[in-house]
């Protein structure tokens, strides 16, 4: 289930106020002592973070169940870097000291086999607190109730992200994305797929990406971007990008540029922030965030660039 973008927080009353931790979704499922750990675009992660299972594993005790969250690595800032958790997830557990990673577990959906996706949410928020036993890297998720402009003030105060809004009735409506939940974010962010890059003149292994989202079968192109704001390591991303190149052009439109160019498979997101957007939605003065290699390329549709 996915909130709605909203550009401005409100105090409602019968909304429950959630921080937006800036990192991975996951799903996990806890069963017989065994822990499965997948993306919102349904790649499983268990083996890059064993910690994190095994923690989980603790947290539940005997119970089987199925919760959802999001794995943050938070900087010596104290602001989330979702950089860390992406390059966990692209390398594997490494060896020697990994980043840090913590769960924030907002959500229970089924508990002992019983689902819960029915089941209001704030009642999910007690069966949670009644079933998890948070420890050093697992964390119930705090919220406040009717709460919400002071939240969101105090979140930009720290430098975080911004806050969710979830309607404290609403139902849990797998892969839906919903007005019932709301996303108020201090930055504007979307999510982007690769459709190729250039190259040449600068002694970097690439100057700027093509980026696009789906129309169809093919990308609509969205843009040229060469800013990298993340911490995250553009080398890895190289790698990544140089494994997906095709010799057809993705995009719906004819593109030619005065550089060298290669067109890749669009496969892998990116998140990228943008200054403002034309009149079709179409994104203008963007830098990357991060990799989003979490998410299904094909859910960056043109839909989001309206949305």
């Amino acid at each position: 289930m996915l909130p709605t973008p909203s550009h401005e927080p409100s105090d409602s009353p019968d909304r429950l106020y959630e921080i937006k931790w800036e990192g991975i979704r996951v799903v996990s499922l806890v069963e017989g002592g065994v822990v499965a750990m997948h993306t919102r675009g349904g790649k499983s992660v268990t083996h890059a973070f064993p910690d994190v299972a095994k923690a989980l594993r603790n947290a539940i005790g005997g119970a089987d169940a199925v919760v959802d969250g999001e794995l943050v690595a938070i900087g010596d800032d104290g602001i989330p870097q979702r950089h860390a958790v992406v390059d966990r997830l692209l390398r594997g557990a490494p060896v020697g000291a990994p980043a840090t990673v913590n769960y924030e577990i907002f959500d229970i959906l089924l508990l002992n086999g019983k689902p819960l996706l029915d089941v209001p949410l704030y009642e999910r928020k007690a069966i949670l607190h009644e079933t998890v036993r948070p420890n050093e890297t697992v964390h119930i998720c705090h919220f406040e109730e009717g709460e919400g402009i002071a939240m969101y003030d105090a979140a930009q105060e720290l430098g975080l992200h911004g806050i969710v809004a979830k309607d404290r009735f609403s139902l849990y409506e797998p892969g839906k994305r919903s007005r019932h939940w709301l996303s108020t974010k201090h930055a504007r962010t979307m999510n982007l797929v690769i459709g190729g890059y250039t190259f040449g003149g600068s002694g970097q292994p690439f100057e700027s990406l093509l980026l696009g989202a789906f129309d169809g079968q093919r990308l609509r192109f969205a843009g040229l971007v060469g800013g990298w704001s993340a911490k995250g390591d553009p080398d890895l991303l190289y790698r990544m990008i140089s494994n997906r190149h095709v010799t057809e052009c993705p995009f719906t439109e004819k593109l030619q540029f005065d550089r060298f160019f290669y067109w890749c498979e669009p496969t892998l997101a990116v998140e990228v922030e943008y200054g403002e957007r034309s009149p079709d939605g179409t994104p203008r003065f963007m830098v990357v965030n991060s990799l989003r290699p979490d998410i299904d390329a094909r859910n960056c549709d043109v839909l989001s660039l309206a949305s």
